[in-house]
């Protein structure tokens, strides 16, 4: 069993692992569930990486799941106890501000080897200035100025997985034109925000490309991601919206999304083009 990166993508690995071992078992969750003296409810929320068992209960798990052979108990206690490190999001600093759902994705992103993006409306959150950030987390509703702030704070931190020395997230960008032209938080942001993607794309792991309007294209629908990791673990797509985020994972699902940023890159700019003509957006803006 190969050691992930971080906890989020540990959670999950564990799960996996949970429900492997009670299939193989010939259980269902509500065996599960009855002898942990739970609700099925909690046994399904371990399964899917998102919640933690204590170390009582993961032994009780293993017994109940015939599992004898000590090097795989052995392998399996030690990711139980790396899945239960910290996150830098799950602090209460980040925690108390991080729209449900979103701490997930930062973890997720956090333990990626590779992001795939398609933007419709914004510059990526990986690629924005922190005066572009704060425009765009003010835009949401019933926020304070210290909650602002936080969400700004966290978004600049997530950015750290691209300039890092040893193996830092690589990112591939592809971007509706219009987000060069959409002046958020002023004249004076934009410009900055063409300026830094400019320097952003001058780094060998960040691919950043235009896409320019056509009347009807596969990217209209919203904008989404698609996650990589090792390749013991799959490929996760997310989709974010107004009534709220979505992870996808299963084969069919991630395939959609994968084929349509294929289409996407495909029919966008190249990325010396785009690179080109960030550069000149950011030239008429001085």
């Amino acid at each position: 069993m190969s050691d992930p990166n971080g906890p989020t993508v540990r959670r999950r690995r564990l799960g996996s692992e949970l429900r492997r071992l009670r299939e193989r078992a010939g259980l269902d969750q509500l065996a599960a569930a009855n002898h942990l003296e739970c609700s099925t409810s909690k046994i399904s929320r371990l399964e899917r990486g998102q919640g933690l068992a204590k170390q009582m209960e993961m032994r009780s798990l293993l017994d109940l799941y015939r599992v004898t052979d000590e090097d795989e108990r052995t392998a399996i206690l030690t990711l139980h106890k790396t899945a239960a490190e910290v996150g830098w999001w799950e602090q209460a600093e980040y925690e108390e501000v991080l729209p449900s759902g979103l701490g997930v994705y930062v973890g997720l992103e956090y333990d990626a080897r590779a992001l795939q993006c398609w933007e419709l409306g914004f510059v990526p959150g990986l690629l924005q200035t922190a005066d572009y950030a704060r425009a765009v987390v003010s835009s949401l509703p019933r926020l304070s100025t210290d909650e602002v702030d936080r969400l700004v704070k966290a978004r600049m931190q997530r950015q750290t997985r691209l300039t890092q020395e040893k193996d830092p997230l690589e990112l591939w960008a592809v971007i509706d034109e219009s987000v060069l032209h959409r002046p958020l938080g002023g004249a004076d942001v934009m410009r900055a925000q063409l300026d830094a993607l400019a320097e952003w794309t001058a780094r060998t792991n960040v691919t950043l490309q235009v896409y320019r309007p056509k009347d009807v294209h596969p990217g209209l629908r919203g904008s989404f991601s698609l996650l990589e990791f090792g390749p013991a673990d799959p490929r996760i797509g997310y989709v974010d919206s107004p009534g709220g985020n979505a992870f996808l994972e299963k084969d069919k699902q991630v395939r959609v999304l994968a084929d349509t940023f294929d289409r996407l890159r495909a029919g966008a700019l190249d990325p010396e083009e785009s690179a080109a003509l960030v550069r000149s957006l950011a030239a008429e803006e001085k």
